[in-house]
């Protein structure tokens, strides 16, 4: 009996002792990203010699368990790298070219000096890639300056209706090649007897050499040169229909060939050319393409897509991150660095698209702040500290007893 008296009083004291340690990890954490609070729990200990005229001590084991699935504050963050989980799911992050893959809330994010994102326990974060099935490491440095080829001419304008034959008007679009260098595209629209106006390229101009040579054609560098006819209602609306591909082609730069849709207004609508009594207007001439830019930020979408975007306006995407699911997050095992570890009890990771399938949503620009509570951390100390003195009580009391019973043996 005595013995278990002794057994039981320790076991609390082991107890106690861990809710301590435990308490002190998460204030010694306090600050740190992502941290989920340790809370250690009990179990009791019964013997199979307790019986309804006798008990037989048993004592208490300790539960420790990290709660990984409880959801911190996200506090704004003045750099898009930093990242917050906002619901369910982990990052899939590593620790080295070929380290184990792991699993973490911590999205303090930054680019090192090869242009990786590493968070502040030196872990980089894997995503998928374009065009790669596998996990990779989320690269910012490597997206190149970009360029876009004109692909779309837009044009509204009101060609007269009181024009006489031969009559022309020209618009001049600014387009870009395939290297990102400056074109002017000059559109004639002249009139014709019978009140339709035909279409033609004058001559592309490449600006920075002032070539002409350029050839426009229709539809491909094999075509009729471009040409094309437009014709009206009684309602001065468009009863013609799209306008051929212009295709450009022979640029003295060396760029690739251009197919360019020319958007002249639907027909029946006024969202183009229209053909009224009033003098000619040139409502909008409008081009897509960009010139050469650099990488000028990157942003993080909800989704988890990682997007470069540059000086020139055009975006692209780098990865996509995806957020790591588990059927039991309690089951996973902390590890070193403020990162978990996938466990049989835990299953396995199921990698899903973020804000879609349960998986939470990916927060740019913010990041996740620990689970400790003061509040609880000291009122468990206090609760703790009460307990271990209360076992070391029962211990003395023990003592005396065995004490005593020695002292009637003598």
């Amino acid at each position: 009996m005595l013995s278990g008296i002794l057994s039981s009083a320790i076991s609390g004291l082991s107890v106690n002792a861990q809710r301590v340690a435990a308490a002190a990890d998460n204030v010694a954490n306090a600050s740190t990203p992502a941290y989920k609070r340790v809370d250690v729990q009990s179990k009791t200990l019964a013997t199979h010699q307790t019986s309804s005229t006798s008990y037989a001590p048993g004592g208490v084991l300790a539960l420790p368990r990290q709660l990984s699935d409880v959801q911190g504050l996200l506090a704004a963050s003045s750099s898009p790298t930093d990242l917050a989980i906002s619901g369910n799911g982990y990052f899939a992050v590593s620790t080295g070219a070929n380290g184990e893959t792991l699993y973490t809330r911590d999205g303090s994010f930054a680019p090192d000096a090869h242009g990786d994102l590493v968070n502040s326990s030196g872990q980089y974060l894997l995503a998928n890639a374009p065009g790669r099935d596998a996990l990779t490491r989320v690269n910012v440095s490597t997206a190149g300056g970009s360029a876009q080829a004109t692909s779309n001419i837009e044009i509204g304008a009101n060609l007269p209706s009181t024009a006489q034959a031969g009559d022309s008007y020209t618009v001049n679009a600014q387009a870009t090649d395939s290297l990102g260098n400056a074109l002017d595209v000059q559109l004639n629209f002249t009139a014709q007897a019978g009140g339709a106006y035909a279409v033609n390229v004058g001559q592309v101009t490449e600006l920075a050499t002032g070539a002409t040579s350029a050839q426009a054609r229709v539809g491909s560098n094999a075509g009729p040169v471009y040409a094309h006819t437009v014709t009206f209602g009684g309602d001065g609306l468009p009863t013609s229909g799209a306008a051929p591909t212009l295709n450009i082609s022979g640029l003295s730069s060396g760029a690739s060939e251009l197919n360019i849709t020319v958007n002249l207004g639907t027909a029946g609508q006024a969202d183009g050319l229209t053909k009224y009594g009033s003098e000619y207007v040139l409502g909008r001439v409008s081009t897509d393409g960009a010139a050469y830019g650099n990488v000028s930020g990157v942003n993080v979408g909800q989704d988890g897509t990682v997007t470069a975007q540059f000086d020139n306006g055009q975006r692209r995407t780098l990865a996509t991150i995806p957020l790591a699911t588990f059927a039991n997050p309690q089951g996973l095992q902390a590890v070193s660095a403020n990162a978990f570890r996938e466990t049989g009890a835990s299953g396995p990771a199921t990698l899903r698209n973020a804000d879609s399938a349960g998986a939470g949503s990916v927060q740019s620009g913010a990041v996740e702040l620990s689970t400790t509570d003061f509040g609880t951390e000291f009122a468990t100390t206090i609760l703790a500290q009460t307990s271990y003195s209360a076992s070391l009580k029962v211990i003395s009391a023990a003592e005396d007893m065995a004490r005593t019973l020695m002292n009637v043996r003598a």
